[in-house]
């Protein structure tokens, strides 16, 4: 194509448009480029995409190909354009989309009919795949170069028997003079130990079947007798006779390391199961803590503490004495047979048993073992002794034991220091809690004595009519509550009902109820009415008691009628308003209008008189009964009312029962108020009023 009468060229007519189908269909990148500029004519599909698929006919190709790292192929375009000779290149290197790539290339001149040159066609081959292929095997031999001389990795060529060629690393790890490899007396299979040959066996399967075998391990034994873990992988790069090349990588230092892991894993799961275990522990003693504060009595605390230091400790049995003077009583306990503790319901504190100890000394016992028992306590009580280790725990308060905590294991058991700070505070905690409840008992038979001599020790009979109390005290819970009732006569066949709710509690409402009951009392048996009772109450209040204490109270004369039931006189002191039941009519309230007593200095109150009739019932109350909470609701009217609904055909008792019971189930819990209520009703016409 340099002859300068050549023919022109085919693409310079125009006219074969068969030659430009044939160029975009050939697998290289093709262009035509015309002019000094280089201006793109044709480019074939390969070279459209090689460009990124942007238009460029009528484009320079130093503009489209403007990455300074392509310069070099548009500098050879201008040699050829100017010197009119074909180029070729070989793996020339060029940038396109960001990525490297590699092509060999042939520039050609074209001319026109006048034989100068006017463009050139390019065709190229993509070789990066080759060039990369290349680079690899140079880079892979540099680093198997390296690899050999580093003596880092030992490197053999060996047969089926025997080492032929080895690096010094291997012969160093496997124990052997480069004399021994030369003179033939390595032998691969015979520093493999017996248990390690059945993978060199699955190796040789491998290299017959694929000429390689992956990684595995095992150990080679030294002359000197030591065994050396390694890590083998090769390939044979001769089957007949077999040629093998592999490597060998000393795993000693890494298996030293794996022990030294494994060791601090260890220490590091242990670390972590006594965190774990003391975080545990620490939580439930915070809510052991808690339990205990509520308990209220020393079964309670008892009972609390033997079942969580069980399931804390994981013992198999646990159990709880408390000291009754000299003696030690067994007050709860878990699985011990009946048959071991019976004989042990009453001991004294110098028995020589584990628990006992731990009451006269005041610290931990622990025994360990079925060794340590036997040397520590005599035969006699080996029959306690159904377990390998026990710990005592003393419960202390103020330096003084108040029982002990025993705990048995069903297995000797090394007692750790977590064990014993646990224990130890749990001991603690449950002294403490046995000093309040045993104060809490205390002021709890104060409190009860106390209520006690604020009501009746028994209510008039009233001929004729049958009356009924339900009365519940917040006493038992060490405090003195303010409700009270009475029913006493004032003369012959006349009696006075009072009702009343003092106040607060404590030892103030227990004085104003004294003063309420016995004023009520000594005025009634003046012959007074109702609501002078209820005015005089109110002076002595407001004369003897501290200026802000009140209370209500109802208040009812009942004197029989000659023809039968009786006639009533209701006076209220701010008390709730008694319920009336009578046959064939729903429940009805009877309006009393009523002051509080103990705020003003006079009152003015208007008593209410009505008949009671045959099979009447006349229901006095306290707030407590309809102020009774469970989560947040009220007892409240309604419910009460139903109540007396239900019962109102049976009789006195039948009516209390009935509403205490329906308070019990809406408040299954200790009551926060007193709460009373008293039922008067009246005999039917039929019965004999006896």
């Amino acid at each position: 194509m340099s002859d300068p009468a050549a023919p022109a060229s085919p693409v310079a007519e125009g006219g074969p448009d068969r030659l430009f189908a044939v160029l975009e269909q050939l697998p290289a990148v093709v262009g035509v480029f015309r002019g000094p500029s280089h201006v793109v004519e044709f480019a074939n599909p390969l070279y459209r995409r090689m460009a990124g698929d942007v238009p460029m006919l009528g484009v320079p190709i130093a503009e489209l190909f403007d990455d300074p790292e392509n310069r070099a192929f548009v500098d050879q375009l201008d040699r050829v354009f100017e010197t009119g000779e074909t180029f070729h290149g070989d793996g020339w290197r060029g940038i396109v989309a960001g990525e490297e790539v590699f092509y060999d290339f042939t520039y050609v001149p074209l001319r026109n009919t006048s034989g100068e040159g006017d463009g050139i066609l390019v065709f190229a081959v993509d070789v990066t795949r080759r060039v990369g292929a290349q680079r690899a095997l140079e880079v892979s031999d540099v680093r198997f170069r390296a690899l050999i001389d580093a003596d880092v990795v030992g490197v053999v060529v060996a047969d089926a028997e025997r080492i032929a060629e080895a690096n010094d690393a291997f012969l160093t790890m496997a124990g052997h003079t480069r004399d021994e490899l030369e003179a033939g007396d390595v032998s691969w299979r015979r520093m493999t130990p017996p248990e390690w040959a059945i993978g060199d066996e699955h190796a040789l399967a491998e290299l017959a079947t694929s000429g390689r075998f992956g990684a595995y391990e095992k150990e080679i034994a030294r002359p000197d007798g030591r065994r050396v873990p390694v890590l083998l992988a090769g390939a044979a790069f001769e089957q007949d006779p077999l040629r093998i090349v592999a490597f060998y990588l000393d795993l000693t230092e890494r298996r030293r390391g794996e022990r030294e892991r494994d060791i601090l894993l260890a220490r590091e799961r242990e670390a972590r199961r006594e965190a774990e275990l003391a975080a545990g522990r620490m939580a439930r003693l915070q809510k052991i803590t808690a339990a205990l504060s509520a308990a209220i009595s020393a079964d309670e605390v008892a009972q609390l503490v033997v079942e969580q230091a069980v399931e804390a400790l994981g013992a198999a049995a646990g159990v709880v004495v408390l000291r009754d003077g000299e003696e030690l009583e067994l007050r709860r306990h878990v699985g011990y047979e009946s048959a071991v503790t019976e004989p042990w319901g009453r001991f004294g504190v110098d028995a020589p048993v584990p628990l006992a100890e731990a009451v006269r000394s005041g610290e931990i016992v622990t025994v360990e073992s079925v060794e340590a028992w036997e040397a520590r306590y005599s035969a006699s009580v080996a029959g306690v002794r159904q377990f390998e280790a026990l710990a005592a725990v003393p419960f202390l308060f103020h330096g003084e034991s108040l029982g002990a905590m025993g705990v048995s294991f069903s297995r000797p058991h090394a007692f750790t220091a977590e064990d014993r700070s646990f224990m130890l505070a749990l001991g603690r905690q449950c002294g403490q809690a046995l000093e309040r409840a045993r104060l809490y008992e205390e002021r709890a038979y104060v409190a009860r004595t106390l209520q006690e001599g604020l009501l009746p020790d028994e209510l008039a009979t009233v001929p004729g009519a049958e009356v009924a109390v339900r009365y519940h005290s917040i006493s038992d819970g060490g405090k003195v509550g303010g409700d009270f009732y009475d029913l006493f006569d004032v003369a012959e066949d006349r009696w006075l009902l009072a009702i009343g709710d003092v106040c607060g509690k404590g030892t103030a409402a227990a004085v104003l109820t004294g003063l309420a009951r016995h004023t009520i009392r000594a005025i009634a048996m003046r012959d007074a009415a109702p609501q002078d009772v209820l005015g005089f109450l109110n002076e002595a209040m407001r004369r003897q008691v501290v200026e802000g204490s009140y209370c209500t109270v109802g208040c009812a004369t009942i004197t029989p009628r000659e023809h039968g039931g009786f006639s009533a006189c209701l006076a209220s002191g701010g008390h709730l308003n008694p319920l009336l039941i009578r046959p064939g009519e729903p429940v009805r309230e009877v309006e009393v209008p009523g002051t509080l007593l103990g705020f003003v200095p006079h009152l003015e109150l208007e008593p209410v008189a009505f008949d009671l009739e045959p099979g009447d019932a006349l229901v006095f109350y306290t707030d407590g009964i309809t102020d009774a909470r469970d989560e947040g609701e009220r007892f409240g009217d309604e419910r009460l009312w139903a109540a007396l609904e239900e019962a109102r055909r049976g009789s006195a008792d039948d009516i209390a029962e009935a509403v205490d019971e329906a308070v019990r189930r809406h408040q299954p819990h200790s009551p926060k108020d007193d709460r009373a209520v008293m039922v008067l009703k009246v005999a039917d016409a039929h019965c004999d009023g006896s």
